[in-house]
Parts: structure tokens; C-alpha cells; sequence
């Protein structure tokens, strides 16, 4: 299914093709600020040949958060759009800005040993405290 997307102020547009249904709450210290909250939320691309700016792609902001990770945003909103990780070998999109429904089947927390003190992570969640198992192979920055 192909899915939709845009910032705030929708000048940036885009779409894509299948997202994971398991969605990754990253409280790494880089979200935290990225999106103003406790965490920001992602869904994995499952192929990163399928994304692709429909408006405003000229003029994606990009700012290198650490050796393997970007962050896309909007120039003129400053909305937080899409992490590209290595080199865009992975493609995550930021839920919030979807225009159509996700289907979604479960959640996990990620870094949760960055997360602020005022949010609780229930009893029942799976946490790991900083990558999951297929995010592994890179070194832990913040």
C-alpha cells in the first residue's frame, strides 16, 4: 500500500510504499530535540526505492545527527519529515506526518536509558535501551 505524507505547512509532500507496521519510539536524546517531546516515532520503509518527494523535495533541510543518521525536515516549517541511516541504505518516516492511516500491530522503545524522567514506558512494553537487534551493528551516539 502506498501511503502519504507532508509537513506542516505542506510544502513538503511525499510518498511511499509499504511501512513496517511496528513502530520504533526512539527517546535518544536527538529525537528528543528533533521533535520537541519525549521521543519521536518512526515507521520503517520497507523499500527505500519507494519514497519519493512529491513537492518541495528541492528544498529538504538535512542535518547530520551523527556518522550513520539524517534527519530530513522542511525549510520553511521545520517539520521533522524522515530519517535517512546509512547513507539511505534505511529509510524511517516520521508517523505524525502521514496523511493516511497506518495500520499498526505493535510499538517498541528504543534508548529508552535517554528517556526524559517525566514519561513512564509501561510494564508491558518492549524496551531495549539503546538500538533493537536489527539496528545493532551501529555504535550508540547519544
Amino acid at each position: 500500500m502506498n501511503h502519504k505524507g507532508s509537513c506542516l505547512c505542506k510544502k513538503m509532500q511525499y510518498e511511499t510504499g509499504e511501512l513496517s507496521t511496528e513502530l520504533d519510539h526512539c527517546h535518544c536524546t536527538f529525537c528528543q530535540k528533533s521533535h520537541g517531546a519525549a521521543f519521536g516515532t518512526y515507521a520503517k520503509v520497507m523499500d527505500e526505492n519507494s519514497f519519493k518527494w512529491i513537492s518541495g523535495g528541492d528544498d529538504v533541510g538535512r542535518y547530520q545527527s551523527s556518522s550513520h543518521s539524517a534527519r530530513l525536515f522542511c525549510n520553511a516549517c521545520g517539520s521533522s519529515l524522515v530519517a535517512e541511516i546509512d547513507g539511505g541504505k534505511m529509510m524511517a518516516i516520521t508517523v505524525a506526518t502521514l496523511d493516511d492511516k497506518l495500520d499498526v500491530d505493535k510499538a517498541f522503545h528504543m534508548f529508552a536509558s535517554s528517556k526524559v524522567d517525566w514519561f513512564e514506558i509501561g510494564e508491558n512494553e518492549t524496551v531495549y535501551e539503546e538500538y533493537p537487534p536489527y539496528l545493532s551493528n551501529f555504535e550508540a551516539t547519544e
